[in-house]
């Protein structure tokens, strides 16, 4: 009777997070897949001199294999990485990246949106936009209470994506933080600290935005994500955070990113592809 889930888990044990699901590299993962189709052409050319009648199967049985690996794995032929990026156009391996889908909604600048919602406004003394007192002394209240308390954090992260707060599950990696469910990815953060910036956020940006109900969970997530470029004391160990430009390496590509770092904990709160034509 318990056979299927015991099947289930055994399988996702098998699995290589870093190079599989939400961290699938598509570039890469065509590329194994079309040396699986040779590899296994190769093996048929092989047998069909020597016996005929196992040739096809022999062929067949590759491909399955092979492809398995890559869906385990998510590498058939180590160094996929590097083959890619080597000689993959990054135009090609742009291409390839997760954009978000049309929500519908009229799409608007999560920064003017901020600034047309007074939370961020324009200081004279600075020269610079910043973010409205009353709106930092809540954030850094709501910031409190969601660092010390999980199932605060967890009764957040639940209304902003619209499931039961008993279903989240999280993974802490070296560099994401992931929110799951059991059957679902929800949404990665560069770390705890830029979740729980968020999760808190999400509590005070609707007493200042009329429509925040109504926004699609793609435009609420850029809204907070923005919010956290402003951020001066890291969510979890309230030291200083500085913003500095950066260059990501990704399974297969280099990004210069801009990138709101803290200084104390080292943790990534946000990150932003800078286009090379500014530069």
């Amino acid at each position: 009777m318990h056979l299927v889930p015991r099947l289930r888990s055994s399988l996702a044990v098998m699995k290589n997070p870093t190079y599989t699901g939400e961290n699938r590299c598509v570039p890469c993962t065509l590329l194994n897949v079309v040396l699986a189709a040779v590899l296994s052409t190769a093996v048929v050319a092989v047998l069909v001199g020597i016996d005929t009648s196992v040739a096809i199967p022999a062929g067949v049985a590759t491909f399955v294999v092979a492809i398995a690996l890559i869906y385990f794995r998510g590498y058939l032929i180590p160094g996929t990485p590097t083959v890619t990026k080597r000689y993959l156009p990054e135009g090609v391996l742009a291409a390839f990246d997760k954009t978000p889908e049309p929500t519908g909604w009229v799409e608007t600048d999560p920064r003017e949106l901020l600034f047309t919602l007074g939370v961020v406004v324009d200081d004279p003394t600075m020269d610079d936009l910043v973010l409205d007192p009353a709106f930092v002394d809540a954030w850094n209240r709501s910031i409190a209470i969601h660092r010390t308390d999980e199932s605060e954090l967890r009764r957040s992260l639940a209304r902003l994506s619209g499931v039961e707060s008993t279903d989240l599950e999280f993974r802490d990696g070296p560099h994401v933080f992931a929110v799951e469910t059991s059957d679902a990815h929800l949404a990665n953060w560069p770390s705890r600290a830029a979740c729980i910036a968020d999760a808190a956020g999400a509590v005070v940006l609707p007493e200042w935005d009329p429509d925040w109900d109504r926004r699609p969970v793609a435009v609420r997530a850029d809204l907070l994500g923005v919010l956290r470029l402003f951020l001066e004391r890291c969510p979890t160990c309230d030291g200083h955070v500085s913003l500095s430009q950066d260059v990501v390496e990704s399974c297969c590509r280099r990004r210069d990113v801009a990138a709101a770092t803290c200084g104390d904990c080292d943790v990534r709160l946000f990150e932003m592809d800078i286009d090379p034509a500014m530069g």
